[in-house]
């Protein structure tokens, strides 16, 4: 899967130790996980993978385009105080449940 990300604003928040980040993201055929975003922007914002939070991707209605919100944190506490856990979870690689033995 290929997609092209456009950071369009970049707001410094020391106050909660991180940088907010909104844009676009396009893409060719299906939106990008949001694991597959983070590991996207992580290597080009020199940071570590863990301290990226994305806390949103909306499609945009009819082209290929959502528009993205991200949060890159300074250090692990700062993301443990200020992301929600439901937001750390979606960010999460999905783990697939393996198929349950039937039983004859």
């Amino acid at each position: 899967m290929t997609f092209n990300v456009e950071v369009s604003e970049k707001i410094e928040q020391p106050l909660m130790s991180r940088a907010v980040l909104k844009g676009v993201v396009v893409y060719d055929s299906a939106p990008p996980s949001f694991a597959e975003l983070r590991k996207f922007l992580a290597p080009s914002l020199k940071s570590d993978e863990s301290l990226v939070v994305v806390q949103k991707l909306e499609p945009v209605f009819g082209i290929r385009r959502s528009v993205m919100e991200a949060h890159v944190y300074k250090s692990r506490d700062a993301v443990e105080s200020f992301a929600s856990k439901v937001i750390i979870a979606r960010n999460s690689p999905r783990v697939k449940k393996a198929a349950a033995p039937k039983s004859e």
